[in-house]
């Protein structure tokens, strides 16, 4: 009898142990680091023209500008991810996605993702690796306004923000009280625009090729 009940006893206690997600289950992918926000290629879009009302812009204007095309670009890349538009960014789709984005040629291998979608790609593969996966592998679409605002809020975007503003109007000029013209605006675009767009030679510097990347006159060359 006593034999019986040592035996159940240790049925119970094995079974009644949580199970342990195993590590094979779910990964998150790695998402290479990206060099800016993005913010003057969302900046430089074609058809985003003049988007002020008046003449001279002030940093509150511009400010407001950015966020705008921060979260129009955000809305673009959760759709990029969200394959089948259900709704839900799944661990699966990030991974595809991710995957899609290597570039590999003959010499070396570089992450170059859809444009304006690397900073968002980053973000959702750091908040996939603060949650656990075991329990749920996707998260809501609905839900990334809070990322987009922690990324709005980030000393990289700030100061990437303001570094742009400056560019745009000119040195010297203040945060605060500086503003810029429409004229001013059109040069510093086609400056961009004639680079073939900044981010784009921004991945191209990036160091995330087996190769060693030079930086020359704002365009990556490799070796």
């Amino acid at each position: 009898m006593l034999e019986s009940l040592v035996c159940l006893a240790c049925v119970l206690g094995v079974s009644s142990k949580p199970r342990q997600p195993k590590a094979s289950y779910v990964k998150v992918p790695q998402v290479p680091e990206p060099p800016s926000c993005g913010l003057a290629e969302l900046l430089t879009k074609p058809t985003l023209s003049w988007p002020f009302e008046t003449t001279d812009v002030a940093e509150a204007q511009f400010v407001g500008l950015a966020a705008t095309v921060v979260r129009e670009a955000a809305h673009g890349a959760w759709a990029y991810v969200d394959a089948n538009q259900d709704g839900h960014l799944g661990i699966e789709e990030l991974s595809k996605a991710v995957s899609e984005s290597w570039v590999t040629s003959k010499a070396s291998k570089r992450f170059q993702p859809k444009a304006g979608s690397w900073p968002f790609l980053y973000a959702l593969a750091e908040e996939f690796g603060t949650k656990d996966l075991s329990r749920s592998a996707r998260l809501d679409v609905s839900a990334m306004e809070e990322l987009v605002d922690k990324l709005l809020r980030s000393v990289k975007f700030l100061d990437e923000r303001r570094a742009l503003f400056d560019e745009v109007a000119g040195d010297g000029v203040g945060d605060e009280e500086g503003t810029f013209s429409r004229p001013l605006w059109e040069a510093w675009r086609s400056a961009h625009q004639n680079e073939s767009s900044a981010w784009a030679a921004c991945v191209e510097a990036h160091h995330h090729d087996i190769n060693t990347v030079n930086i020359a006159d704002g365009l990556g060359v490799e070796n």
